[in-house]
């Protein structure tokens, strides 16, 4: 690379606050070499100020930045603006950096207003240009995506290319699955917060919820890495599963082998195929081998709101334990008023549907209104496999009156939002594993409260 394409990558980057000492060095070395450098880098010292590109200490100034230039710079004619148009820079091939210096000759000049807002524009925009290092594969359900600067979308898309960032799961059936570059494969389900990133190396931050993965081997050195609150994994390759709370981190290995670090101790063990374990301070960080599957759950609201969603009230004289359906709103504009029971979790052994299984539901409308009654499913290795759900009708429920529903699961059909999934859905719920159990209600309030729900097997209901 000639002297002058050097100085200007390593220029930005300095300006930009992004190299380490040995970059520092180079860089200086090669202004002493060559004194005409000294004045590219006043002119592009003063572009990058004009277009508050310099690191500042808080991304919070970048919206005042606009305002208060654009409140001071006079008018100037479209001669120039056309002019700046057709130099504006190429996008660096080196870190997807883009470069100023091709409008270092108009640094005496006052840019017009159009000029900067188009300028300033292209640079907080920069996501769409950054080096990708993931594909949207699966969502479905209220997601949200936060990239670099704090910029957040909601309208994301299969098929999408995103450089890093954070994605959140708002509700209980939000799932969202990202492939990597190299075939790797992570998904998050329900209320859910993950931060991934690739600079060479794999790093995830999962701040709480469940997280699923099937990736590929990975460089010796430069393992995946996972953190939670309570624990930091390393995976080399390997099908996986992570649920994380404030205190505690669940491991699954279905496939591989993952090394698991307590945070609160640095105890590191080694958990193989088909076993888990628990992170946290408080307990042994044994492996154990996965247990049986069961084929029916009950609800436990008495023992807490843990594993549920939804506004929780505990037993008084009066009343049961019950969970009240609390809204929010869908891209499409859709309130939904959703109260969710968690199934298949923490150290529970794994609940599977069989035919003819069916869930009982008790609770209280304060308003007759239709009931959407479903299931959220994954597969035994974790990736999210669909929702199964039944409608019933306005007239079964009366306003102000316990209500109980005995529905067997051959009538649930899936849910019609995910027949575009990027592989074919099942038909049917059965043989596979319950993530969470879910009520709720379209377009009004109408007081839905669950007080239990049971999923039954086919031996017991007989």
């Amino acid at each position: 690379m000639k002297s002058k394409e050097r100085f200007i990558e390593l220029w930005n980057d300095f300006l930009e606050g992004e190299l380490d000492e040995s970059d520092i060095t180079e860089l200086k070395a090669l202004v002493e070499e060559d004194n005409r450098l000294v004045q590219m880098a006043t002119d592009s010292y003063q572009i990058h100020r004009l277009l508050g590109l310099i690191a500042q200490d808080s991304p919070s100034r970048q919206d005042s930045f606009v305002s208060e230039t654009l409140a001071r710079l006079p008018a100037d004619d479209d001669r120039f603006v056309s002019q700046v148009i057709q130099h504006l820079p190429q996008r660096s091939p080196h870190k997807g950096k883009t470069v100023y210096m091709h409008l270092a000759k108009w640094s005496a000049v006052i840019a017009t207003p159009a000029v900067i807002t188009l300028i300033v524009s292209l640079y907080f925009q920069q996501p769409s240009t950054e080096y990708r290092i993931a594909k949207i594969t699966g969502l479905s359900g209220s997601l949200q995506w936060t990239g670099d600067g704090g910029r957040v979308f909601h309208d994301l898309r299969v098929g999408t290319e995103l450089p890093g960032g954070t994605i959140e799961g708002l509700v209980p059936g939000s799932w969202f699955e990202l492939a990597f570059n190299d075939g790797s494969t992570v998904a998050i389900s329900g209320n859910s917060t993950l931060t991934f990133s690739d600079h060479g190396q794999k790093k995830l931050y999962l701040k709480e919820g469940k997280v699923s993965g099937n990736v590929k081997p990975q460089p010796a050195n430069r393992p995946m890495l996972i953190y939670t609150r309570s624990a930091m994994l390393e995976v080399m390759g390997t099908q996986f599963e992570i649920e994380a709370g404030l205190a505690a981190t669940m491991l699954n290995v279905s496939k591989g082998k993952v090394r698991v670090k307590r945070l609160s101790d640095g105890s590191t063990v080694d958990v193989p195929t088909n076993h888990r374990v628990v992170a946290a301070a408080d307990r042994e960080m044994r492996p154990v081998p996965v247990p049986d599957a069961a084929n029916r759950w009950k609800s436990q609201l008495h023992l807490g709101p843990e594993g549920a969603y939804g506004k929780w009230f505990p037993k008084t004289d009066a009343n049961e334990a019950r969970i009240r359906a609390i809204p929010y709103t869908s891209l499409q504009g859709k309130t939904i008023y959703t109260a969710a029971f968690g199934v298949s979790r923490g150290g529970s052994p794994p609940v599977i549907l069989q035919p003819a299984s069916s869930i009982r539901a008790r609770g209280r409308l304060m308003a007759s209104n239709q009931v959407y009654v479903g299931v959220t499913v994954r597969r035994s290795n974790g990736d999210f496999a669909g929702r199964f759900q039944t409608i019933r009708p306005a007239d079964e429920f009366q306003g102000g009156q316990d209500f109980e529903l005995l529905l067997n699961l051959r009538d649930f059909q899936l849910d019609p939002s995910l027949r575009e999934m990027k592989s074919n859905p099942p038909n049917a719920p059965f043989g596979l594993v319950v993530e969470s159990i879910w009520c709720h209600t379209l377009g009004k309030q109408a007081g839905l409260e669950v007080a239990e729900v049971e999923l039954i097997s086919p031996s017991k209901e007989q």
